[in-house]
């Protein structure tokens, strides 16, 4: 999506609005300096710190590839856009325990419709991460293909400008007051998990967020499923929600 003079990003529309003018070569940002504080202060943020300021960001995201897939979801998500004012709620599932991997949630009790997130700090996530975890192809010799939700997609990307304060947490240094900042989300269709990354205003994507889209049959009875040990870490710190449970430690994913 391209802003026009005078938008803001908080005013964007849709990920998929088609632009409004030929897009101008970009020129590379500057970017500030890595602080050892900024580093020493990773493990102990909050997932809001981390990724609050992208809350709409990636929930507009959300409701334009709600429909591709889970298939008759689309109209349900776009009538609750309609008629009510309320945003998605963001849980940090391992907040206060020094995580240097956040593992979250963004979403809307009232649809049952999740975004699962996991994101390192200020850096790619290289270690050992949940089935859910999509390495997009997201640098040049990748491609990105034409944005927007097209049918028979088997993945489907989209663009938005952003502050550089909304994405300055998950990078290793803040990017310059100035920059260009824009964020890419693309989402693999099939298995409903995708990447975000980040370009900090010199036109180089950084992955730096995964995230999986769940949307799990409502039941109140767990009968077998019920779980109170993660079976992949071992760990007693299962969160539970309607039709779905995520290890706040290892970001292992359970739906019926």
């Amino acid at each position: 999506m391209r802003l026009g003079p005078g938008d803001s990003p908080s005013d964007a529309r849709s990920w998929f609005a088609p632009p409004d003018q030929v897009p101008q070569p970009r020129r590379p940002e500057l970017v500030a300096r890595s602080e050892p504080s900024r580093i020493s202060g990773w493990a102990s943020a909050r997932c809001d710190e981390i990724v609050g300021d992208l809350r709409g960001v990636l929930w507009r995201f959300v409701e334009g590839v709600a429909g591709p897939l889970y298939p008759g979801l689309g109209p349900a998500v776009a009538a609750a856009g309609r008629v009510t004012k309320w945003g998605p709620v963001l849980v940090g599932l391992n907040d206060g325990r020094g995580a240097d991997v956040k593992i979250g949630l963004t979403g809307s009790e009232h649809l049952g419709l999740w975004l699962v997130l996991r994101t390192r700090l200020g850096q790619s996530d290289h270690g050992p991460r949940p089935g859910w975890c999509a390495d997009l192809p997201v640098g040049p010799n990748g491609g990105f293909g034409a944005e927007g939700v097209r049918e028979g997609a088997r993945i489907i990307s989209g663009i938005e400008a952003v502050k550089p304060s909304d994405v300055a947490p998950l990078l290793l240094a803040a990017p310059h007051p100035g920059a260009a900042t824009r964020v890419l989300a693309r989402v693999d269709v099939r298995r409903r998990a995708g990447v975000v990354a980040v370009d900090a205003g010199d036109g180089l994507w950084l992955r730096r967020l995964f995230f999986t889209l769940v949307f799990p049959a409502h039941s109140d009875k767990r009968g077998e499923t019920f779980r109170v040990v993660c079976p992949v870490c071992g760990r007693r710190r299962l969160a539970q929600f309607r039709g779905f449970d995520v290890c706040s430690d290892c970001g292992w994913l359970h739906t019926p």
